[in-house]
């Protein structure tokens, strides 16, 4: 019985080791060594083993695509390497980063590289001079909340580190000097030494490393970047949209792009230390392609008219599209977003201008919209309300003027419907069932 015990006990303990190993427990960038595997990945861990002089800790990646502490590449079938991160126990200050290269039929270490780096921010792979192989980017977390620092890896028959000089917040690559040639884009936060900076480095050719080519101050009140996206930020424009949070609770969004000669950061402007951005907003809410026209579009939150005493009226969300030719924004689209329901409605063009408001009840899942009578300052006639019911609920509904929306949420487990009021007051602001349904959406992810 004491053996069957102890057996039990044993694989208890050994279940929990292995999940352990499995998960983001440990603060996300250290993890336990996983069992051994077997093929490729066996003798790369013999080589990590040999090189580490005996027993080691695999780092992890923290943000990015890749996250992995072995990550395996390939490049046209031809330049197979793998990039192991881990910390020796003989030296636990330092990660290093072991480059491992399929030569002649086996798996070779052709470079291993320590960083002193507290962490590993993040991996990300670039031909960044255009030679056909992908170079390997590494992002190094620091102590003390310090800046992130950088590092490049040329790989070929041997493989060779390129320390770069410059520190970032948060960092991206991409073509955004549409050059064929992806760019290292850095973005830093000020300091009381230094500037609020967006960087793009380029390879050079003379010093045989990735430079900062181009440098453009950025908004200094922004205190940390929430959510970054690159794509097209207008038509035939390439670019980089940067949400980021300022005191306050604020969220604003920089939207940068290169015009052939200069970077450009059109919304933010500055006067007497003062900077104004038409994009400041309380909701969490980011920048996105919010109509799939596959070019980004920034939120201008707007209140919707309420009186003084008013309660949960909520805001209009519009969609803003930059133009390069007119240096200005455009809307797209009007919102009003429901956050705590995940859902949105479309605007209807005769309810913008203050002639619609809305009002949410959280504690019954229910929208309402009225006509807003701007003489008296006050709320007219209901027009339409929104209601999410769970399917328990719905059963006990009365559908008789109920219109259900065509709302994908099957993981909520909820039913959406509308219910439409006409009104006397103004025959123009009335809607159809058919505008009702096609305005209503499941609410984007952020």
């Amino acid at each position: 019985m004491k053996n069957k015990n102890l057996i039990l006990s044993i694989i208890l303990s050994l279940s929990i080791i292995l999940l352990s190993g499995c998960s983001t427990s440990f603060g996300g960038n250290t993890l336990l060594k996983p069992p051994r595997a077997t093929g490729d990945k066996a003798e790369i861990q013999n080589i990590i083993s040999k090189q580490a002089n005996g027993k080691y800790t695999f780092k992890y990646p923290q943000n990015g695509e890749y996250r992995s502490a072995i990550t395996m590449k390939s490049e046209k079938a031809v330049n197979e390497f793998a990039l192991a991160l881990y910390a020796s126990d003989n030296d636990n200050t330092k990660i290093n980063a072991c480059i491992i290269s399929f030569i002649d039929g086996e798996w070779q270490c052709i470079g291993n590289f320590p960083n002193s780096g507290s962490g590993v921010d993040r991996v990300m792979f670039s031909d960044l001079n255009n030679d056909g192989t992908d170079e390997i980017i590494i992002g190094w977390t620091g102590y003390s909340n310090s800046q992130k620092t950088l590092s490049a890896y040329y790989v070929s028959d041997t493989a060779y580190e390129i320390a770069i000089e410059d520190t970032y917040d948060e960092m991206v690559i991409a073509d955004i000097t549409d050059d064929n040639v992806d760019d290292i884009i850095l973005m830093s936060l000020a300091t009381q030494k230094n500037p609020a900076t967006f960087k793009v480095l380029q390879h050079s050719e003379k010093e045989k490393k990735p430079i900062a080519k181009y440098s453009l101050e950025t908004d200094p009140e922004v205190i940390s970047f929430v959510n970054v996206t690159v794509g097209n930020i207008a038509q035939n424009q390439k670019g980089v949209v940067i949400d980021g949070a300022k005191n306050g609770n604020i969220l604003t969004s920089q939207l940068i792009y290169f015009d052939g000669e200069n970077l450009q950061n059109p919304l933010v402007t500055e006067d007497n230390g003062v900077y104004s951005n038409p994009t400041a907003r309380k909701d969490t809410i980011y920048s996105r392609d919010s109509d799939n026209d596959g070019i980004i579009e920034v939120p201008v939150v707007t209140p919707l008219p309420a009186s003084a005493n008013s309660v949960n009226v909520c805001s209009m969300t519009a969609w803003k599209q930059y133009s390069v030719y007119n240096k200005a924004l455009g809307t797209k689209m009007n919102t009003v977003i429901n956050y705590n329901d995940r859902y949105y409605i479309t605007m209807p063009n005769k309810w913008i201008n203050n002639t619609v408001t809305a009002v949410s009840d959280p504690d019954i899942r229910k929208m309402t919209f009225y006509i807003w009578n701007s003489k008296t300052s006050s709320f007219g006639d209901k027009i339409l309300e929104i209601y999410r019911y769970t399917a328990e609920e719905y059963s006990d509904v009365n559908k008789k003027d109920m219109i259900v929306l065509n709302v994908d949420s099957t993981k909520a487990n909820a039913v959406f419907c509308a219910e439409i009021f006409l009104t006397n007051a103004d025959d123009e602001l009335n809607i159809t069932a058919e505008e009702v349904i096609n305005s209503v959406h499941a609410f984007w992810k952020n």
